[in-house]
């Protein structure tokens, strides 16, 4: 009896924990909340009858990302972007070269190499799997005495399309698209594995991802200047809290109660 109830003791400890992180990432850019999955556990017995089974207590499954869409929140800068629909951006690390991680956090900016990159300064991924490169300057042509000569344009504008077309302008009127962010889709985005810092990991159960662009095979739309914020249910998880607490508390009366019958039968 006492394994059964320290399973309860420790599943609503669990679902207290997933709760209580979704509520610090509310105000997370692309948080993607967890959810908690319990199962019943059953123990054959031959005591009771042939084929008879009896509670064994209660065992967590797995703990599920939630990848439901959030509200999109204007910031007003070209390289902050956001995802409406299906698609992960893909992000690679220089020190792990073989390694792709995902995330939906598009706060973007241009490192010191001028490739498009995380705060963290993971470089995101074309839809080809390449890193997006604006360089700050560029050639371009100008008219001088009827012909046409050859000159240095330093960048003067960035616009990122919702098809993820980066298109950079140097000059006045010298546009260079110089990529296409990619969106990657997966067989099951919910079982992606976090790895911290809003990205993931593929598995075996979230299958590998499909990187490509976006508006294509049901990628979604790309929005420049604006941010997804998270997909937690401030009220939701609120109630979800108090059940969790609730269940603990229960548990652990249950479990003084069974140590103190214990204790008058020795």
């Amino acid at each position: 009896m006492i394994s059964v109830i320290r399973g309860g003791m420790t599943a609503a400890l669990q679902d207290l924990d997933v709760t209580t992180n979704n509520i610090a990432n509310a105000s997370t850019t692309g948080f993607k909340k967890r959810e908690a999955s319990f199962a019943d556990m059953y123990n054959s017995t031959s005591a009771m009858g042939v084929g008879s089974h009896v509670g064994g207590g209660v065992l967590t499954t797995e703990m599920r990302v939630m990848n439901s869409q959030g509200n999109l929140r204007q910031t007003g800068d070209v390289l902050d972007l956001a995802v409406e629909g299906q698609g992960l951006f893909a992000v690679r690390d220089a020190t792990q070269p073989n390694q792709t991680f995902y995330t939906r956090d598009g706060s973007f900016s241009v490192d010191s190499a001028g490739e498009i990159a995380t705060n963290e300064g993971f470089k995101v991924l074309s839809a080809a799997g390449m890193p997006i490169t604006v360089p700050a300057r560029a050639a371009g042509f100008v008219m001088q005495d009827g012909s046409s000569v050859s000159v240095d344009l330093a960048l003067t504008n960035v616009a990122i399309q919702p098809n993820g077309q980066v298109a950079a302008t140097y000059g006045t009127d010298t546009v260079v698209n110089v990529g296409k962010v990619g969106l990657a889709t997966f067989v099951d985005p919910n079982r992606l594995t976090p790895i911290g810092a809003n990205l993931f990991r593929e598995n075996a159960q979230s299958g590998v991802g499909d990187l490509g662009a976006a508006l294509v095979d049901g990628r979604g739309k790309v929005h420049s200047g604006a941010l997804e914020m998270s997909n937690t249910d401030m009220t939701s998880e609120m109630a979800k809290l108090i059940r969790a607490q609730q269940a603990f508390s229960g548990t652990s009366r249950m479990l003084q109660a069974e140590s103190e019958m214990v204790k008058k039968f020795v």
